[in-house]
């Protein structure tokens, strides 16, 4: 598939004319907002037993440090909390925890979408499979790949409020003092949108990919059931 087709094929007519068998973009929309209560659900799940076990007796070591060093439990911008925070374990091992939380979405779709089911639970209910351009079941690694590309606008958006925040900047000046960002923003936004010009419905991130949403479920109950 070239990127000439991917931008293009829109006004192309196959002989079998396999328009109405893509998902589209309303019922991705749908199983995403299932998929995503579904995530969530489950890192609140995994945040809950952090908690219970780590975090809170953790946290507290940290803030009655702290407040040793400092005479206050609460930590302001100043050069010297953000370096104590910076050195101090809690600094790597929230990294980490932020990391996994993530994680914890990229395992969920990447799994399932490349299991007996080749769809999320969201998928499932909307009726959608996904499959690579050869009508076949992923892999897992295309999996994760896919979900991490399709953070990229999340990730632009923090790192932008970041900007702001760091150079004191309102949000709209952003994009006239830094043409980089501005531009890369253009290019994320077409990205994410570019199922609206493309047959296959796919956006820029399932074309480098190479996966497709086609209309149907497989005939397996569970996700772990061996063809």
């Amino acid at each position: 598939m070239s990127t000439n087709n991917f931008l293009f094929n829109f006004n192309v007519r196959e002989k079998n004319n396999e328009y109405a068998n893509y998902a589209s973009p309303t019922k991705r929309s749908i199983s995403g907002i299932i998929d995503c209560f579904i995530v969530l659900f489950l890192r609140a799940c995994f945040l809950q037993l952090l908690s219970n076990f780590f975090v809170e007796n953790f946290l507290n070591d940290f803030i009655n440090e702290f407040e040793n060093k400092f005479g206050t439990r609460t930590p302001k911008g100043t050069t010297e909390h953000v370096e104590f925070i910076i050195n101090h374990s809690i600094f790597f091992y929230s990294i980490i925890i932020i990391f996994i939380t993530i994680l914890i979405g990229g395992i969920y779709h990447a799994y399932l979408n490349s299991s007996a089911w080749s769809a999320t639970i969201g998928k499932r209910i909307a009726g959608i499979i996904v499959v690579n351009s050869n009508g076949e079941k992923i892999s897992f690694s295309t999996g994760i790949y896919h979900y991490f590309l399709t953070l990229t606008p999340i990730f632009y958006l923090f790192s932008i409020f970041a900007y702001a925040t760091i150079n004191n900047h309102e949000i709209y000046e952003i994009f006239t003092t830094n043409h980089f960002l501005a531009i890369l923003g253009l290019f994320l936004l077409i990205a994410s949108h570019g199922n609206a010009f493309s047959k296959k419905r796919i956006n820029f991130f399932d074309y480098l990919m190479t996966i497709e949403f086609h209309l149907g479920r497989t005939e397996n109950k569970t996700p772990w059931t061996k063809n």
